[in-house]
């Protein structure tokens, strides 16, 4: 009998997605746990060392009983990092039940696999690098803004992903923050960016997670 796949799990839960695009979708959260990156700004720090280990089936079964009670829910694959581990035998099963299936990676590492939306989000302490596998894929892009996020690595991003709708989301939720953001916004515009615009998370303007 093959051998299950087993991954570090932070949390699985549900509530909407809050952030991109897809903001409001019902939503079964798989958080994966560890991430090798470790962002100061990071809002999810726990899940950087903290998980439990779980096979496949368990992690489905789970994601299941959520389905139950929440029917039309997508399941959004988030961490943490969660392509530095092996999703491949995860993926194959939530595709065989019919699940909408997001990710939302840093783009470091990319995993041939059949997932609906890919949300990317390269950080700063990566020099903003995206894996040549992941640009064929993205969907949306997450930029946190900060003191290192420049129109220079914006106009970078956008050659390289041309097309691609890129958010603009600030590193926290005060009046400054908000300001430098829509500031940043701006110039893009001036400059005749395409795609550009702002974000934030849903989520904590209504408080949940």
């Amino acid at each position: 009998m093959p051998e299950l796949s087993i991954l570090k799990i932070n949390d699985i839960f549900w509530s909407f997605q809050g952030e991109g695009l897809r903001s409001g979708f019902p939503s079964i959260f798989l958080r994966l746990a560890g991430c090798s990156l470790k962002c100061p700004f990071c809002d999810t720090k726990d899940s950087w060392d903290n998980g439990r280990d779980m096979p496949v089936n368990e992690i489905i079964t789970a994601i299941s009983t959520h389905r139950k009670k929440y029917p039309h829910s997508q399941v959004v694959i988030t961490g943490g990092e969660p392509l530095e581990q092996d999703l491949s035998e995860l993926v194959d099963t939530l595709n065989k039940k019919n699940f909408f299936i997001a990710i939302e990676t840093n783009g470091l590492h990319f995993q041939e696999l059949a997932i609906d939306w890919w949300t990317v989000s390269p950080k700063d302490a990566a020099d903003y690098s995206i894996h040549e596998g992941v640009l064929k894929k993205i969907d949306e892009i997450k930029l946190i803004v900060n003191k290192n996020l420049t129109l220079d690595v914006i106009k970078r991003i956008r050659a390289i992903a041309e097309g691609v709708p890129i958010f603009l989301q600030p590193d926290g939720y005060d009046k400054d923050r908000y300001n430098h953001t829509f500031l940043l916004f701006q110039r893009c515009q001036a400059e005749g960016i395409k795609e550009i615009r702002t974000g934030t998370q849903l989520h904590k303007v209504y408080n949940v997670i």
